[in-house]
């Protein structure tokens, strides 16, 4: 896999087709050929293809737990290997424990899971659960069936605050270097382009904010 850009790179994994790259160092880590710089199906995935200590940031919003709870641990390993001391890793994830307790509320006014709701009656004609909702953020069908198979899984991970916390550190991330932010807040100006286009990444709402520094 030849890839143009030089080092220090920086990864946005799976950023879709709406991301425009702010400057030629930006690297797309995807699944699909068309979007992704670096091509990965990551329910087989092995290793990144880049040397120790290559990037400087690597960014990922809504993607992760797209991720096999098998694979993750060594996908953030390798996000850690590739990454230069000093370096960031800005993940954005569903906050799961917000849908949990608007489950637990029985909320059925909360944004994401009218959403949810009326994207099944639209789609496939069905009536969605409270519960069903709420599950969607941990296990979920593949909206790429074409690509991925018709059994495939979009939503198979998952985790709260403490739980990530703990992936991170066992990558080689130190407690004291991994912090909870906010959309749009950063400790870094690499991700000046989070909520300029169309993304999970805008739904505060629901979306969990973690920064990880090597």
């Amino acid at each position: 896999m030849e890839i143009e850009a030089t080092p220090p790179y920086k990864l946005n994994f799976g950023p879709g087709p709406n991301w425009v790259k702010p400057d030629g160092s930006w690297l797309s880590v995807d699944i699909e050929p068309e979007w992704g710089d670096i091509v990965v199906n990551f329910q087989n995935f092995e290793s990144l293809p880049l040397v120790d200590e290559s990037c400087i940031c690597v960014y990922g919003s809504h993607v992760f737990e797209h991720m096999s709870i098998f694979k993750t641990p060594l996908i953030f390993k390798e996000i850690y290997r590739v990454m230069k001391k000093g370096g960031v890793f800005r993940l954005i994830l569903p906050d799961v424990e917000k849908s949990i307790r608007e489950y637990i509320n029985q909320n059925n006014e909360f944004l994401l899971f009218k959403r949810r709701k009326d994207r099944l009656k639209t789609k496939y004609g069905i009536d969605y659960t409270l519960f069903e909702c709420m599950r969607d953020d941990f296990i979920s069908p593949s909206g790429q069936p074409d690509l991925l198979g018709k059994d495939a899984l979009a939503h198979q991970n998952a985790w709260d605050l403490p739980t990530l916390c703990a992936h991170l550190e066992r990558a080689g991330f130190s407690s004291c270097n991994i912090h909870k932010m906010g959309f749009q807040k950063s400790g870094f100006d690499y991700f000046s382009f989070e909520g300029t286009y169309p993304s999970e990444a805008n739904e505060d709402y629901r979306s969990l904010y973690v920064e990880a520094v090597k």
